[in-house]
This record gives C-alpha cells, structure tokens and sequence, in this order.
C-alpha cells in the first residue's frame, strides 16, 4: 500500500455568512490505491458525519443502507441492555459494537491481546497480521458440529480507535478468511458513524444502542395483534428493505466487553 496518493479538495457549503473551508480528501481506494487514513475514509465520529441522512439511527451508531441488508439487534439476557448489531453484508455476517475509549490513546492493542488469550484459552487459534485498519486478529473460534465433534469456524476481529471511542468488528463468513470478499465489508464498516456522546464514561464501557422507532412500532403492532386487539392479517416472511431488522427481541448471549 502506497503512502502518498493523489487527494482533492472538496468545499463544503457552509452558507453566505460562513468561511470557507476545504476538506482534504486523498483519491483512491484505502488499502488497495493508498493507505487507509480514519477521519477522512471511516470510520467517522458524529462530528465528522453529522447529518447521516437516511442511515439507521440505533444510538451510539449510526449504520449505512444497504438493499436486502438484514439486522440483528443483540440483548444482554441479563440485563435487556442493546449491546450490539450483526449486519448481513453479502455472505457475511458482520458485528458491530462501540465502546469509551481514553482521550489520550486507543484501546485495541490492549484488548486484541485479551481477545487472543482468551480464543486460544478456548481451545482455538488466533493471530495478529496487518490489515486495511492497522493490526487486526484472525481466528479460528471453536464449536460443535451437528455431530457432536469439535468444528473450528474462522473469524476477523478489526478495531478501530476513534475520538474517545472504540469501534470493535467481528466478520464470520468468506470475508474472514478471503481478501476480495472482504473488501465489500470493509466499504460497509467505513461508513459506520460513532455517536460516543458528551457524557463522561470510564474506558471499555459500552455504548448501549436502541432499536429505531419504526422497529419498535412494528414489534408493538404484533403484540397488539397477538393480543387481538387489531387484525393478525397475513404477514409472509421476507427480507426486510434497507435499514429494517425482522425481530427487535432476539436474545443474545454477548456479555457487552470489548
């Protein structure tokens, strides 16, 4: 990967009483053309995306469209809290949760360390190489096959370190392990936006997330309906649009850590 490539500036509107300001913005694909640079490729914090028009609002992020794109919304079973969102990108299955993060230095070194010890304490293998995102891990997670043998499923864990933020990825599918399949994902993941918030939080927190309002008055039509006071009607299965989830109530058994 190249360290300098061909950039153009683009000049924001800012309106008649504003100056004016130009952004900076190298040309090419990062990690294929040049170097990935977070603030201008993604990542981005709110700041730097403020106005996500049309992407799914879930709180502390923010997730771009994609047609036929399905979600699921991941629930701490002790606590009901939001800890997370798994994306259908393609083949791929691709996890997303966000995290406080010092203002002074990143988090991912410390926690890829942690991430490994605890996959090969599991009786898997892990490890580190370079990525589009900097260093990231690579796994093979064990499990159980439908008979009863030990199975070992491949997995990508990538971090990215934002501004007082920290942006965890896990991808199971051909993009753990295929370098041309994952370059969808990563289009996908760079243009997730971050909303870490104001208040102050100690580091490795999660940023709990929340089910958009339209997944929410969904899920309350069909329990009105369950319940008989409106009509069941026929309600066939189908992926959802864009931006949508089939079932805000999933359970999941992440335990909200980095």
């Amino acid at each position: 990967m190249g360290i300098f490539g061909k950039r153009k500036q683009i000049t924001p509107d800012l309106g008649d009483d504003s100056a004016e300001a130009e952004v900076d913005v190298p040309e090419g694909e990062p990690g294929v053309d040049r170097d990935w640079e977070r603030a201008v490729d993604g990542p981005f914090d709110v700041s730097e995306r403020p106005d996500a028009e049309g992407y799914l609002d879930l709180g502390a992020l923010r997730v771009p469209p994609r047609p036929g794109m399905e979600l699921r919304l991941e629930i701490e079973q002790g606590t009901q809290r939001m800890v997370g969102v798994t994306c259908g990108v393609g083949d791929n299955k691709v996890q997303l949760q966000a995290f406080a993060a010092p203002r002074s230095s990143g988090i991912w070194t410390e926690i890829r360390s942690a991430l490994s010890e605890g996959i090969v304490q599991a009786g898997g293998s892990a490890q580190t190489a370079d990525g589009v995102f900097g260093d990231e891990l690579r796994a093979r997670m064990p499990g159980r096959a439908a008979d009863g043998r030990v199975a070992y499923q491949p997995a990508r864990f990538m971090g990215v370190d934002g501004p007082r933020w920290f942006l965890r990825v896990v991808v199971n599918g051909p993009a753990a392990t295929d370098e041309e399949a994952l370059r969808e994902v990563l289009t996908f993941v760079r243009g997730v936006v971050v909303d870490r918030g104001d208040e102050p939080r100690p580091p490795r927190e999660l940023l709990e997330l929340r089910a958009p309002q339209n997944v929410v008055d969904a899920a309350a039509r069909r329990a009105r309906a369950a319940q008989g006071d409106e009509p069941q009607g026929d309600q066939p299965q189908r992926q959802p649009p864009a931006g949508q989830q089939q079932d805000p109530t999933e359970q999941s058994g992440s335990e909200g850590r980095p």
